[in-house]
């Protein structure tokens, strides 16, 4: 791979019908964060940035893996190459999106629920939360979008009326060509306006507006999905199922039995299941797993003194251990231990 340390960072040909990244690939040499053979220095730094991640790689470095980077309010663009075929495996981050297009070379980006391999145009979103690798050829170059998960949260809540703790969301291959058309003419524009040379005045006044069509365009991406949930949230649902999920939220630390749900709802058992698959898509007690799940994850990810899991799991009513590990990786991408662990 040849990688010059200029504007003129030129990229293969696209596969037919893919959209040209005609800005956003093109980083000003104001930029650039580091060019090293040193693929501990350039993890080091990268870290900083993003997550400490683990790498592996299938040879030398052909040319210097090299990484530029353009900070934006909410949103910052980054453009890696490593110069070598190579594997890398994140912590999984809490606090942020990632957007991976890949603009030279061949890309393989997996997390639990998405396994995407591509050329030019290959554009993936991954959500926090969910452990994640990219393996990336020795030609290849990545543009990647790191967008700030609240803000995500903050439009999202106003457009489909979701709680904070629903996070819009999932990690996907944005294969729809005219969504990718969409996400890829916004990457340009905010790289544009992200440009060093821009005025500071310019900056101010277009940069907001820039960052929210990112994220919209996402949003957009998913909207099927979120159209529906809205759908239910803003219609009026059962007066019963708000008191059945209220005395849930509230009570879910303590055991609780289906029973317990439809007295404090003041509805039969019968009722509540219907409604609960009606207005949430799961069952009673499946909402309960689910309550429980998150709130294990907020203990694990911030622990007191002495707090270990075993005893965070039965707190919140896992008392079958082996269980609970099997669903918490299910439901975050990884192991109750690893949170943990990560967060001391």
């Amino acid at each position: 791979m040849s990688f010059p340390m200029s504007l003129d960072n030129s990229v293969q040909p696209p596969a037919e019908g893919a959209f040209v990244l005609t800005g956003a690939g093109d980083m000003p040499l104001q930029s650039l964060l580091f060019a090293t053979t040193d693929l501990g220095q350039a993890s080091e730094q990268v870290s900083r940035i993003y997550t400490s991640y683990r790498y592996h790689t299938r040879g030398p470095c052909h040319v210097p893996a090299s990484m530029y980077n353009l900070p934006g309010d909410s949103i910052g663009l980054s453009k890696f190459a490593y110069g070598t075929d190579i594997t890398i495996e994140p912590e999984p981050f809490e606090d942020f999106v990632l957007v991976l297009t890949t603009l030279s070379g061949h890309s393989t980006i997996c997390t639990p629920a998405v396994q995407s391999s591509g050329g030019v145009g290959n554009t993936v979103l991954v959500a926090p939360g969910e452990r994640s690798s990219y393996r990336y050829d020795a030609d290849n170059s990545q543009l990647v979008t790191r967008i700030d998960a609240k803000r995500i949260v903050e439009l999202a809540g106003s457009m489909f009326n979701l709680k904070a703790w629903e996070f819009p969301l999932v990690s996907q291959a944005i294969t729809d060509p005219r969504q990718r058309a969409q996400w890829h003419a916004s990457l340009n524009q905010l790289r544009q306006i992200l440009d060093p040379a821009i005025s500071e005045q310019s900056r101010m006044l277009l940069l907001p507006r820039a960052e929210e069509l990112l994220i919209l365009s996402l949003l957009c991406a998913q909207s099927d999905r979120l159209h529906s949930h809205s759908a239910m949230s803003t219609s009026v649902c059962p007066a019963y199922l708000k008191r059945a999920i209220a005395y849930i939220e509230d009570h879910a630390d303590q055991p609780m039995t289906l029973l317990d749900v439809a007295q404090a709802a003041h509805c039969g058992i019968r009722s509540l299941h219907r409604a609960f698959h009606e207005w949430r898509g799961i069952s009673p007690m499946r909402y309960l797993k689910e309550v429980r799940l998150r709130n294990v994850r907020q203990a694990l990810l911030n622990p007191g003194e002495g707090d270990c899991v075993t005893d965070l799991a039965v707190r919140w009513g896992f008392l079958h251990l082996g269980q609970f590990s099997a669903d918490y990786r299910l439901a975050f991408g990884e192991k109750p231990s690893d949170t943990i662990r990560r967060a001391r």
